[in-house]
């Protein structure tokens, strides 16, 4: 090797078979010397030892979280790995009357769950399992096995067969199939459920809307209608959870906890009668569709609420037959519609208190004017003065009718006058009759605890035109004031109305559920009574209006209540359906007249104009038997 060295040079020749070894070119690091070759820097190697220690740091740390820290985590992951984790649907919360009598309870039942991984492990013994459990069930073995593979495809568990009886689930348990285990589990079961199912209401699978809570799990029921729905989370109970691994029985790991209870403000006593007394009179006059409401007019609280036609809700706490399903949604009368809440109907003379109140309020006319008769109004025709308009009484009465007089005998002629005027009186007028209208909260929602509220409907003038592209004419001042046209109320407005005059003015919300309590029977949830509005109206003109439906039944429409142990006021109306043919039947009333204690509307619809008692027959056969009983 040559060396040659200088001032400025130092190097080695290439023509030399000495190569610079290994260890002089980490020597070479230390010279003040540079060359072609650059040597590696001792921070590079001090950083790599620098990030291999974190590196391993790292992982050791990770390595004792998992191990250490964490075990119980995954230990369970690790069982949850080779079994399944099925949650326990909990017992719902029992319904209770205003009294303590149980409304809904709870009934134990077994249901028939399967795995579908153990199912997968197991296929070769699948099919003679499945025999053996058809054979059981009384099922055929063909569909019950392709039931199973379909339900494989999709689910990790599913229910093979709900409700087994006590026989089969000791068969099933005896037989011990792989992947196959028999789960506690509890349905509904509704007391006297056609007479209370309109407020009550029922449960039903979840859906895939629900499962959008994550309380929910595909296993789960959930309220449908009524106080079911409306109450849910507090019926509702917390899950708890079933494990099942390979080679061994499931085990429940947390016990389910039921659900609170709800007490109602309903009477079961008076809700048996109420339903009984309307089935009597639609069965005898060959009628189908009703609907009534009972409320305490003190604070609100609803104390029967029935609606014909209506259903069993008993039918839905198992599988729904396909007889059934046609009969309650394929149904032209609805039974799963509750027409107290959600219909809406012409109010017919019911609406003459208001517009009495009304008119002594605007002074349109006092408690002492009368009118001539109660015959017919003539009014001139505007395109036609040789064809007069003539609105008649729907029935003829002579002599003077005052503001009492017209209420007791339900005079149109004196309210055709009183809203739209006649002669020397002015009347209201739209205008004036449409604020009292809506300031009595006739369009308004009231808040009812339960699904499926309606508002009813004010017509006016602007929406005449705009909907039926018409002039609003004197003569639909005169329809609205009688409770006809396009007047459109709830049994439930009626009743809040009604209740409002009984009580001096005040709507009260109304309401169905009172509290709720849990085991230990601790109130967790209380509904107090809510005043929402008012009648627009004084002391004094409530006062009269009052006392004239107290003439109803002394001397008026509704004289079949006279015989009460109790004294009452009421209005009787009617709305009609077919001119000449149908009416609906209307009653409103309240009692004892002095300190009312009950407001009650009735509704019987479709019947013919001999029927018009229909409603009276009912509120009577009820108020004798409440105001009787001990």
């Amino acid at each position: 090797m040559f060396l040659k060295r200088n001032k400025n040079y130092y190097g080695i020749s290439v023509e030399s078979d000495d190569w610079v070894a290994p260890e002089e070119t980490l020597l070479d690091s230390d010279s003040q010397y540079s060359d072609i070759e650059q040597p590696i820097s001792g921070l590079v190697f001090r950083l790599f030892m620098v990030v291999f220690s974190l590196v391993f740091l790292i992982i050791l740390s990770f390595v004792f979280k998992n191990s250490i820290i964490d075990h119980d985590v995954f230990s369970k992951l690790a069982f949850q790995n080779k079994s399944a984790n099925f949650p326990l649907p909990p017992p719902r919360g029992a319904i209770l009357d205003r009294n303590g009598l149980v409304l809904v309870r709870n009934i134990p039942v077994f249901n028939l769950l399967a795995i579908t991984r153990e199912l997968k492990d197991s296929s070769e013994d699948l099919g003679g399992h499945v025999i053996k459990i058809a054979q059981i069930l009384g099922q055929n073995p063909d569909i019950l096995h392709q039931k199973i593979i379909d339900q494989m495809k999709f689910n990790s568990t599913f229910f093979v067969h709900l409700e087994l009886t006590k026989d089969q689930a000791l068969a099933i348990e005896y037989l011990d199939p792989k992947g196959f285990y028999v789960v506690p589990d509890t349905k509904r079961e509704y007391l006297d459920g056609p007479k209370f199912s309109q407020i009550i209401g029922y449960t039903g699978k979840v859906s895939k809307d629900d499962l959008g809570d994550d309380y929910y799990f595909t296993t789960d029921v959930v309220g449908r209608l009524g106080i079911e729905n409306q109450y849910e989370k507090f019926l509702r109970g917390v899950h708890g959870n079933i494990f099942f691994s390979r080679g061994e029985a499931g085990h429940i790991t947390k016990e389910p906890t039921s659900g609170n209870s709800l007490i109602l403000n309903i009477d079961h006593d008076l809700q048996v009668k109420l339903y009984d007394e309307v089935f009597s009179v639609l069965r005898d006059s060959g009628l189908s569709r009703a609907a009534a409401i009972v409320q305490d007019p003190r604070d609100g609280s609803v104390r029967a609420l029935v609606s014909f036609p209506g259903f069993d809700n008993n039918i839905f706490s198992s599988s729904i037959s396909e007889g059934d399903y046609r009969r309650l949604f394929e149904n032209k009368s609805k039974p799963l519609f509750n027409r107290v809440v959600g219909g809406l109907y012409n109010p017919g003379s019911t609406i003459k208190p208001l517009v009495g109140m009304a008119g002594l309020q605007e002074k349109i006319m006092t408690p002492g004017d009368t009118i001539e008769d109660c015959v017919d109004l003539t009014i001139a025709n505007p395109y036609d003065q040789d064809n007069p308009y003539v609105f008649k009484n729907w029935r003829v009465e002579y002599g003077p009718f005052n503001l009492r007089r017209a209420i007791a005998n339900s005079c149109n002629i004196y309210f055709f006058t009183m809203g739209g005027g006649f002669g020397n009186i002015n009347g209201l007028g739209a205008e004036r009759l449409i604020k009292y209208f809506n300031a009595s909260l006739i369009a308004s929602a009231l808040g009812l605890d339960m699904p499926g509220e309606e508002k009813g409907f004010v017509p006016s003038p602007e929406w005449k035109l705009r909907e039926k592209g018409e002039a609003w004419y004197l003569g639909d001042t005169y329809n609205i004031s009688i409770g006809q046209g396009d007047l459109l109320v709830t049994p439930l407005w009626l009743n809040s109305y009604v209740s409002a005059i009984a009580n001096g003015g005040n709507f009260y919300k109304p309401l169905i559920g009172n509290r709720v309590v849990n085991r230990d029977q601790e109130t967790v949830a209380e509904f107090n009574s809510e005043v929402i509005g008012s009648l627009p109206f004084s002391e004094g003109v409530i006062n009269e209006v009052r006392n004239a439906m107290r003439e109803t039944v002394l001397s008026g429409t509704a004289q079949p209540l006279k015989d009460l142990p109790v004294t009452a006021g009421a209005k009787t109306g009617t709305a009609e359906v077919v001119k000449g043919r149908s009416v609906n039947s209307f009653l409103i009333v309240f009692t004892p007249h002095e300190n009312p204690e009950l407001a009650m509307t009735i509704l019987i619809e479709g019947a013919s104009p001999t029927q018009q008692g229909l409603a009276i027959k009912v509120a009577s056969e009820v108020l004798k038997w409440y105001f009787s009983r001990n």
